[in-house]
């Protein structure tokens, strides 16, 4: 099969939609740029333990505090505890706790980011020119 000898223009729906892939892929990367330092050191599997680690931490400490009834389940801490402490360590399930919800914290302020990233596909998204792509930047 050989080559069309002629291949014609883009149309402005095309060229449009060029552009809003390349500004969404722009904002994808300047978010991308910017949550790195907060799980650069964290592999992806342990990134998906996050969420269970900070209900678990949460729930604990609410009974650490009045210590009322029996403790909560606690089933993902307790094997990232021993894992931690080894045959000699001395950390605590409620040190490790803080901890965790101090990173939880964290990582859920630096969603104000997660929703500037949606708010701007959103605009690209709905932009009916070129320009107006354009216009748009983190």
């Amino acid at each position: 099969m050989s080559e069309p000898w002629f291949i014609p223009p883009k149309t402005t729906a095309e060229k449009l939609a060029d552009a809003q892939a390349a500004k969404i892929a722009e904002i994808n990367a300047s978010y991308s740029e910017q949550a790195q330092p907060l799980i650069e050191d964290y592999p992806e599997i342990e990134q998906k333990g996050w969420t269970e680690q900070n209900r678990e931490a949460r729930a604990y400490l609410a009974w650490y505090e009045g210590q009322q009834g029996d403790p909560p389940a606690t089933t993902v801490l307790d094997n990232i505890l021993l894992g931690r402490n080894g045959a000699d360590g001395e950390e605590t399930l409620q040190e490790l706790c803080v901890a965790v919800i101090g990173n939880a914290d964290m990582f859920t302020q630096f969603q104000q980011l997660t929703g500037q990233r949606q708010r701007l596909v959103k605009l690209v998204r709905a932009a009916e020119t070129e320009q107006e792509v354009n216009a748009i930047s983190w």
